[in-house]
């Protein structure tokens, strides 16, 4: 094999080993991530043609903004990003309803990658404190063995839910409305997806110049790294936890979207009444 050979098949490799590992990490990620937007942006007309875009706020955004806000700052402090304004909940007349003012330097590899992780937060945020929320009030659920299956750990922790002594439980209904409080704002606004786009093209640049180095070491006879074989089973107990928890707030989503339809329904027949 000469060294153009060589060189296409190293490359070929380490552009499949991109793909397959975004695909893998991020590709369920950024499909919930578009359907929580979507849905939360027919959700907001909804509300706004019946009872007014306000009431919503008092519905549930008293407490998934403040943890939308809060999951950038987080995210800021870990990337060593400077905060310079932040409001966790400050509803303005224009629909921005609370901002995470931040700077950073722009030489540092490790601060740009950090945009794109401040840009999720939300979703990756939100989805820990709903977990928190759920080992605090019904720790029962929680699953006792992870093995790193994303069906298995969701049927653990979700089995008990089709349960009718839940219908009694205060702490269930409590932790249903939290967490419906949380994944309503889960969604990411667009100022976060340009803030997490201009990050992840530095986060690919790292992914590609890993692949390359661990595919040239393999093209040199290694046939096993311990290290790649570990990773993957500590990434695949986190997504077994972390995309269960990101369903069941697309499913409380979902379940809230045909509320807000109802209640436009019912205000729609109301209207019609009053002017007949």
């Amino acid at each position: 094999m000469d060294f153009s050979d060589w060189l296409f098949i190293l490359f070929y490799n380490t552009l499949k080993a991109c793909f397959e590992q975004i695909l893998w990490i991020w590709g369920a990620f950024f499909l919930i991530g578009f359907a929580l937007y979507f849905i939360s942006n027919l959700r907001d007309k909804a509300f706004a043609a019946s009872i007014g875009h306000k009431a919503e706020l008092f519905l549930t955004g008293w407490i998934g903004v403040p943890v939308h806000e809060m999951g950038h700052a987080v995210f800021c402090f870990i990337f060593g990003h400077k905060i310079t304004e932040a409001k966790f909940f400050s509803p303005k007349e224009d629909g921005t309803m609370g901002y995470v003012k931040h700077e950073f330097n722009p030489k540092s590899t490790y601060q740009k990658i950090g945009n794109f992780f401040i840009g999720i937060a939300p979703m990756l945020f939100g989805t820990v404190v709903i977990y928190a929320l759920l080992g605090i009030l019904l720790p029962d659920y929680l699953p006792e063995e992870l093995n790193g299956s994303i069906a298995e750990t969701g049927w653990e922790i979700f089995k008990n839910f089709f349960s009718f002594s839940n219908f009694s439980n205060l702490r269930f209904w409590i932790f249903i409305y939290l967490s419906l409080g949380i994944a309503s704002h889960m969604k990411l606004s667009i100022q976060d997806f340009k803030g997490a786009t201009s990050g992840f093209l530095t986060l690919l640049c790292l992914i590609f110049l890993i692949n390359l180095i661990a595919t040239a070491i393999l093209n040199f006879g290694l046939k096993s790294i311990l290290l790649s074989d570990w990773l993957t089973t500590q990434i695949n107990v986190l997504l077994s936890l972390f995309y269960p928890i990101m369903l069941y707030a697309l499913v409380l989503s979902v379940l809230y979207l045909l509320f807000s339809y109802a209640v436009l329904g019912v205000v729609r027949a109301l209207r019609s009444k009053v002017g007949k």
